[in-house]
């Protein structure tokens, strides 16, 4: 039941009407009970593995929770009698016990993920037995997405940010609410939790809000996202039939229709939640006006960044044996490199771990690898950039400089983006290279092999013309906010909950403050534009989301 399809309308059409008409404090029932029958419907094969994962990771907050109490109480009762050694002992033991714990829980979560997603690629690539040819194996729905959920609420759970759930059933409705499970974001069990849990009382404003973020989620990935995608296909399928020119335009091709596929998707989850009266996480904060690699990462599935940035990344960089590292390394390398080592370790091993959360193939570690080498080349050479910009008298500030770095990080990104989406890596190389090739073939032929009219190619230009506009207008309205009264900077340090949100609320609030006719007629616009503009027909599968099985 594809997100774009009529029934998954129907589908939440039926799931709002019925959970406002339900009692409020048995809503959550609702919500849980339309969440394990999405993931029936669409993954029935595979749902003893989001239920495993479930228990096991219930369970397993809760033996913590129980441990935590159990140290607790001991103390209460024996404050007097313990030394501060005997208390320094039993905290250490309590450390190890809960140790144990999350060790076995995350290692059956991501045994299951590694298995079905990783080791069952490797041997079949290798043809072992009955693995071999098996490139089209079972992936559950979202496994990575509910994989990583759960090992952020253990974690949380584990250095006693938040209190274990104790009910199972609640807790399986945060690991598997349906608006998130297809494509995110990740939640953070503190942001969504509670929201899923308490009933909402019916408003307009939440039901508008959210049908609007629907509407222009179905805008991106209808009119912009399948549309240019059957260019970017003829390219990157037939990748040795190309060079020069077809090339460049599919690789920015790819990453525009990926933009708009994952954040329409993302779009079209946060609007169905917003019907009901539940704020999810937004994932995106217009990444391609971004300065720089770091800066897109804050900007892009800001979720997942910022899950790796809590868990792994200060996990790696701040641990021991990396900091007697870092402090070798200052005596061979110098005071400022040295210190930047933590930095360097940390960024490769998330970097790895964002490549291979994409897939199993050597493609995505390439693709990791080259944005962990761009950022820490950008840090190396970060001194001499400035003393260069002095010397040419550049404002780097200034606005003609700001666009230089923008388009250039988008061309970075753009560039890395063939890793991701090439046949192979074999094939990404060989595209890389192949751009730096003028195109042999005639321009005609390559112009209708790209199965795109003159009237295609305008739809796509006033569409993404829209967009564009109103990410600036957002754009603009963030960096005012921002250099006025730093509420730009406390969002960005943030785990993305909130990350934009303010300029997200004040367009919908902008939309609220318009008279009815305006306000209906935009509104009749953006249908109209998914209707008519929409990519349909026989060779359109409303199925494929880029991120859909991630």
């Amino acid at each position: 039941m594809s997100f774009t399809s009529f029934a998954f309308l129907i589908f939440v059409g039926a799931t709002v009407l019925v959970y406002y008409l339900a009692p409020i404090k048995y809503r959550w029932i609702v919500l849980l009970a339309a969440s394990y029958f999405y993931y029936l419907e669409a993954s029935a094969k595979s749902f003893v593995f989001i239920l495993f994962t479930t228990v096991v990771t219930f369970y397993g907050a809760v033996r913590m929770g129980k441990a935590d109490d159990e140290h607790k109480k001991y103390l209460a009762e024996h404050k007097e009698e313990l030394t501060r050694e005997e208390k320094k002992a039993r905290k250490e033991a309590l450390g190890k016990r809960k140790k144990r714990i999350i060790t076995l829980v995350l290692i059956l979560d991501f045994g299951i993920l590694a298995c079905l997603k990783y080791f069952r690629y490797y041997l079949g690539a290798l043809g072992v037995g009955m693995f071999s040819g098996s490139a089209g194996v079972l992936i559950p729905l979202g496994i990575s997405f509910y994989t990583f959920q759960s090992a952020g609420y253990l974690f949380d759970v584990y250095r006693g940010k938040t209190a274990p759930d104790q009910n199972l059933a609640k807790f399986a409705l945060y690991i598997s609410f349906f608006p998130q499970i297809v494509q995110g974001p990740i939640p953070r069990y503190d942001q969504l939790a509670k929201q899923l849990y308490e009933g909402h009382p019916f408003k307009y404003k939440n039901l508008a809000h959210g049908s609007q973020l629907i509407l222009w989620g179905f805008f991106k990935k209808l009119v912009i996202a399948d549309r240019i995608g059957t260019l970017v296909g003829e390219v990157f399928i037939n990748w040795d039939q190309y060079s020069g020119w077809p090339v460049i335009i599919a690789m920015f091709g790819y990453a525009i229709q990926l933009y708009m596929d994952f954040s329409g998707g993302v779009d079209i989850a946060r609007g169905v939640a917003r019907c009901m009266g539940i704020d999810m996480a937004r994932n995106f904060r217009r990444p391609y006006f971004a300065v720089d690699l770091t800066d897109f990462w804050r900007r892009w599935h800001i979720s997942l960044s910022f899950w790796t940035r809590d868990y792994i990344f200060f996990a790696v960089a701040m641990s021991k044996p990396i900091g007697r590292l870092g402090k070798k390394c200052r005596k061979v390398l110098g005071d400022r490199i040295g210190k930047l080592i933590p930095v360097f370790i940390g960024q490769i091993v998330v970097f790895l771990i964002i490549g291979m959360w994409h897939g199993a193939e050597l493609k995505y570690i390439a693709y990791g690898l080259y944005n962990a080498a761009i950022i820490i080349s950008g840090m190396c050479l970060e001194p001499y950039f400035v003393k260069w910009l002095k010397m040419l008298h550049i404002n780097r500030e200034g606005k003609p400089f700001t666009l230089f770095r923008i388009l250039r990080t988008f061309c970075l990104i753009s560039f890395g983006r063939i890793f991701s989406n090439g046949e192979s890596f074999h094939a990404s190389i060989h595209m890389m290279a192949s751009i730096f090739r003028p195109y042999q073939g005639n321009f005609l032929d390559a112009y209708t092999a790209f199965a795109l009219t003159k009237w295609d190619y305008a739809v796509l230009f006033f569409a993404c013309l829209t967009i564009f506009c109103v990410s600036l207008v957002q754009e603009k309205r963030y960096n005012y906010k921002k250099a006025h009264d730093g509420g730009g900077a406390q969002i960005i340090a943030m785990v993305g909950a909130d990350a934009g949100k303010e300029t997200d609320a004040e367009m919908r609030e902008w939309i609220d403050e318009k008279s009815v006719l305006i306000r209906w007629g935009l509104y009749l616009a953006l249908f109209l534009a998914v209707l008519l503009l929409g990519v349909y027909g026989p060779s359109y599968d409303p199925t494929v989301f880029i991120y859909r099985e991630f």
